[in-house]
């Protein structure tokens, strides 16, 4: 299976406005916290995913690596999972909320490369150790939603809830505001 770049964004759009529709329609406030963190992604995820299906359409009309094969199926796979994810949190914020952190995990567990069309090289290796602090905030995402899930309580669910938005807005603030010293996007 191939995305096509210009598909991504009317994949991605009906999901946030449901979750958007969510945030309107929120009983408690962990509801509308978690709401909240799966409205910043969203349009995150959407993005990255035109990202690296478009350097991917680049680079592998430029070049054969054997890598671009196993990286495509982690890419398409992993948008398979955002999108379930956003879908999902149509009628479970919180199970929509693991899927979506989990594919998180899931490509920075498999992807093994970056690419960069206008470099050379275009295509390097990323292992696992150069994705740590991904991976760090990938497991505490997971940990958040699993209090969520464990124990019903309101006060660990809006706490659970807070600290995702605030991971979340973290991981953005960093990646967009401070790229000094942030989270480079590897693919810009």
């Amino acid at each position: 299976m191939r995305f096509s770049h210009r598909l991504i964004p009317f994949l991605f759009l009906p999901a946030g406005l449901g979750i958007l529709l969510r945030l309107i329609q929120a009983t408690s406030l962990a509801e509308g916290l978690l709401a909240i963190a799966l409205i910043l992604f969203c349009p995150e995820l959407a993005r990255m995913a035109l990202v690296d299906v478009s350097n991917l359409t680049a680079i592998a009309q430029q070049q054969q690596d054997t890598r671009l094969d196993r990286f495509r199926n982690v890419v398409n796979s992993t948008i398979v999972l955002e999108l379930a994810g956003f879908y999902i949190a149509f009628f479970s914020l919180p199970a929509g909320a693991i899927i979506v952190i989990f594919s998180q995990l899931w490509f920075n567990l498999l992807a093994g490369i970056e690419l960069h069309p206008k470099s050379v090289p275009s295509v390097t290796s990323l292992g696992i150790p150069e994705r740590t602090p991904l991976l760090i905030a990938n497991g505490l995402g997971l940990f958040l939603l699993g209090l969520w899930v464990l124990w019903p309580n309101s006060n660990i669910r809006t706490g659970s809830a807070a600290g995702l938005s605030l991971l979340i807005t973290l991981f953005l603030g960093l990646k967009y505001l401070l790229p000094s010293i942030g989270a480079k996007d590897p693919d810009d």
